[in-house]
């Protein structure tokens, strides 16, 4: 029995915004819940935006945002766009409370994130940028002022990347260069790195340790649609005789791990895997290695985050 979706059919007339959310009764069922490696594809489109997801152990939400008359709105397009569905009042906001009513006694320094279970697990906000780059960048930057001002929020600070409870990465209409020119000793709003193209004429390989244009300073996912992966890679007897050469012939979910970025992936497999959503998951992350899969079925997720699910999978030739 899914206990959660019960749960869920017991919150009648709640919205996004009710303040039932934050019932005690309410609030002890999110906190029980075992983190897993998923993304909540298009998050918003949910009965209840971040709760559900958050709820199932998703480590992962995702806003599209529309930069509209000085704010950040959510929605896949333009049109239906309502000034109450910003994404400072359906994620941001909850989120910092979320997070503070979590870090009530830390010492100074120390955090827990939304996941009670795996208090160390940073939750990822991914925000798809559906406007201009640089205008929705600096509107999205100057909304987080506040998650900033508590420490909320996992930032490079120069020299390493400080993982903090809330990771923010954008995507879609953003430009590399615009996340580049961002506060370089305070940056807390990372690249979502194009994972078919991580190896780059731009990487420098004449040092040592080499120089990956997408790096831990300015990116954390790196991203590709599933049926395009290259997510593994037979061994033709070819020797390899750089670092350079290794990396280029290397899987995605490799080239990424070496990046210290997560590899991601959306959309359907293709024809290729015939199998269930849940039993793809697993296999992609708990065989190949991915860092973390697209899924829009939310009672799979709370399946996996209970332990349970074959591990199996057929595939064709």
């Amino acid at each position: 029995e899914d206990n959660f979706i019960f749960s869920l059919s017991t919150w009648t007339n709640i919205h996004w915004s009710s303040p039932e959310i934050w019932d005690p009764v309410r609030q002890e069922e999110i906190r029980k819940v075992m983190p897993v490696a998923v993304h909540s594809h298009n998050d918003y489109t949910r009965r209840i935006p971040l709760w559900e997801a958050i709820g199932s152990g998703c480590v992962s939400v995702e806003a599209d945002v529309h930069f509209d008359r000085s704010d950040l709105l959510v929605g896949h397009s333009a049109r239906g766009l309502k000034r109450e569905d910003s994404i400072k009042a359906m994620y941001l906001e909850p989120l910092e409370r979320l997070i503070g009513s979590r870090n009530g006694d830390v010492v100074e320094g120390g955090w827990r994130g939304v996941f009670e279970k795996v208090p160390e697990q940073t939750l990822v906000l991914l925000v798809d940028l559906k406007t201009e780059s640089r205008q929705t960048l600096q509107e999205l930057s100057r909304q987080l002022q506040s998650l900033r001002e508590l420490d909320y929020l996992t930032y490079w600070n120069g020299t390493s990347r400080i993982i903090r409870p809330l990771t923010v990465v954008a995507s879609g209409k953003v430009a590399f260069e615009d996340i580049l020119a961002l506060n370089p000793t305070h940056r807390d709003i990372f690249f979502d790195a194009p994972l078919a193209s991580l190896h780059t004429p731009k990487d420098d390989w004449t040092t040592s340790s080499p120089t990956h244009a997408y790096n831990i300073s300015n990116s954390y996912y790196a991203s590709s649609e599933l049926k395009d992966g290259i997510i593994s890679l037979a061994s033709d007897g070819v020797k390899i005789s750089s670092p350079e050469e290794h990396d280029a012939s290397s899987s995605q979910p490799e080239q990424a791990k070496s990046r210290g970025l997560v590899s991601r992936y959306w959309g359907s497999a293709g024809p290729k895997y015939q199998t269930s959503e849940q039993v793809m998951w697993r296999y992609f992350t708990e065989v190949i290695g991915i860092g973390i899969i697209n899924m829009d079925d939310m009672a799979a997720v709370r399946d996996r985050s209970r332990g349970m699910g074959k591990m199996a999978i057929q595939e064709k030739n």
